[in-house]
């Protein structure tokens, strides 16, 4: 079911780009059909997932990079838990809300319903994977529709927001990469739930630099001060239905790859660290009452 939830938006942002030029505007229709369904698999996931069984639920796994080639496995790995289930049913209902506010674009629709459609696909996958590797493929995937949807449908400076936003991401996204490797390959595994269960104790690199290296990613994505000036570019050139998935879906991205992956993963370092981390969180919420209360 989670791998439908995945596959069946990026079906429709396929027939979405397809569509004979004549029958532009029809991109609307298929968005909606496509969206809704993947919302209506969202609450099916939502509401059959039984929270008082441990574990991850709705798993599915295959291998798509085998342990004879690299020596260990590289899986297709997704599931949910009590954390992702919310995430879940929140971009299903927001996708379809997403595009009843884009109804009447007009302005290259097939384009548009395609990217907004393919972006759904992106934020799945970051909250249904449970393989690190995977899930950075994901988190990579979802900047590519921002970025264009804000770039070519936005307005003011949109090509300075959406470029400001790519880069923010991309470069956090590289530390990420780094620290995900790390864990990786000293652990012998990319497993989500394994590594939970037997975290790494020690790395080539010490893991308080790797916990960093991880976590500077998902607070560039909340975001928090000093790395936060990408938002108010992205939200205020952005067209209103990118606000819409901007505020509702893809911020939270940060705040679950810290639960998923900072905290759960490297607890020890995370609990080494959480006055810092308290303490960024605090100073940005203030930082942003401050800036408010400055604005005429």
């Amino acid at each position: 079911m989670l791998s439908a939830f995945l596959v069946i938006p990026l079906i429709g942002a396929i027939v979405s780009a397809l569509l004979p030029a004549e029958q532009a505007r029809n991109a609307r229709v298929v968005a909606l059909v496509f969206s809704g369904i993947a919302c209506a698999l969202s609450v099916v996931i939502f509401f059959g997932f039984d929270p008082n069984t441990e574990g991850y639920q709705f798993v599915q796994r295959f291998d798509w990079i085998s342990e004879d080639v690299t020596g260990f496995a590289i899986q297709y790995t997704v599931g949910v838990d009590g954390i992702s289930a919310p995430m879940v049913i929140l971009l299903g209902i927001l996708t379809v809300v997403a595009v009843l506010v884009s109804w009447n674009i007009d302005v290259k629709p097939k384009q548009y319903f395609a990217w907004l459609l393919f972006l759904e696909t992106a934020v799945a996958g970051v909250f249904i994977s449970l393989d690190l590797i995977q899930f950075f493929l994901f988190w990579e995937l979802e900047l590519l529709p921002m970025f264009m949807l804000i770039s070519q449908w936005g307005s003011g400076r949109r090509l300075y927001s959406a470029t400001k936003f790519l880069v923010y991401t991309l470069a956090g996204s590289a530390f990420m990469l780094l620290g995900f490797l790390v864990i990786g390959f000293q652990a012998g595994t990319f497993d989500m739930a394994e590594l939970a269960e037997n975290p790494v104790t020690d790395a080539v690199i010490p893991l308080g630099i790797v916990f960093w290296a991880i976590t500077l990613a998902f607070l560039v994505k909340l975001p928090v001060f000093p790395v936060h000036t990408w938002l108010p570019d992205a939200h205020t050139d952005a067209p209103t239905a990118v606000s819409v998935m901007l505020a509702g879906v893809l911020l939270k991205m940060g705040g679950y790859g810290l639960l998923r992956i900072s905290l759960s993963l490297m607890p020890e370092q995370a609990q080494d660290f959480k006055v810092v981390l308290a303490g960024l969180a605090g100073f940005s919420v203030i930082w942003g009452a401050v800036i408010t209360l400055r604005q005429t």
